[in-house]
């Protein structure tokens, strides 16, 4: 699939539309300022007052051995369909948050942040590939509703709605706001750290794709699944779902968003 003629300006559209939401946010009272932050050697925990809040995921989904049994033992919305038709609450917020240490994220874009349960797979992913020479940071992760109504509306005023629509989910129809997924790019060979499809066919790109299952993380929007998952290939984009669950989706050669019906119907 081919991106459209934005894709080089886009990037540095992001950048912007960060910040703005960011400004915009804080302007609005709508950031969620943690109530307590205890730094360790990767990750620094926050704690904040969550609304329509998930459970946390119990100690027995993270012990589970196959799928099936993890399914069962894990919270609701750790494997919960979010998609263009399935929306999340307006008032869910990701509850459990961490902040990801600074040093895995996109320079420029610090503060990223994750459930609990993702945090330390995510952190031991980019780990193993920075090992094998292979450097990719985070460039963004939770996003709640209203930053996702705001950023949606960004690219609308950018792109037109329709095209908006294959590249940006409308407000609680992202899977962002499940804090477990994030968005892992590369500043290698040209991409700028920027969210372009050529990423998949990098060395970094490759490597996320033949491993990321290895850490408990699904690609959502592959290559040609535009007409099942409605957006455009996402090389960068993953989503925890636990190593169980990661491992069998990546041998069974579906989409995520069908690997997780499948999933939710057999249970």
């Amino acid at each position: 699939m081919n991106r459209h003629p934005f894709a080089r300006p886009r990037a540095l559209l992001i950048a912007s539309s960060v910040a703005f939401v960011g400004l915009l946010l804080v302007a609005c009272g709508e950031t969620e300022a943690p109530v307590r932050v205890v730094a360790t050697a990767s990750v620094v925990t926050t704690t904040a007052t969550p609304t329509a809040a998930a459970p946390a995921a119990t100690p027995t989904a993270a012990a589970a051995t196959s799928c099936a049994a993890y399914a069962k033992a894990a919270d609701p919305f750790l494997l919960r369909v979010v998609d263009k038709q399935r929306a999340l609450p307006s008032d869910f917020t990701a509850p459990d948050r961490q902040l990801v240490d600074d040093q895995w994220a996109v320079p420029g874009f610090p503060g990223q942040s994750m459930r609990a349960i993702a945090v330390e797979p995510m952190v031991q992913m980019l780990s193993a590939a920075q090992a094998q020479g292979v450097r990719i940071r985070i460039k963004s992760s939770y996003r709640s509703y209203s930053e996702q109504a705001t950023t949606f509306q960004f690219w609308v005023n950018q792109l037109g709605e329709a095209q908006a629509r294959r590249e940006s989910a409308t407000p609680g129809n992202s899977e962002h706001q499940l804090g477990t997924t994030a968005d892992v790019i590369s500043a290698n060979s040209g991409t700028g750290w920027e969210l372009v499809e050529q990423f998949g066919a990098l060395p970094e790109g490759k490597w996320v794709a033949a491993h990321a299952h290895e850490f408990g993380f699904a690609i959502s929007y592959p290559p040609d699944g535009e007409a099942i998952t409605g957006y455009v290939w996402e090389p960068w984009h993953v989503r925890y779902i636990g190593k169980p669950c990661a491992a069998e989706w990546q041998s069974s050669g579906l989409t995520l968003v069908r690997f997780l019906e499948r999933l939710a119907s057999a249970r």
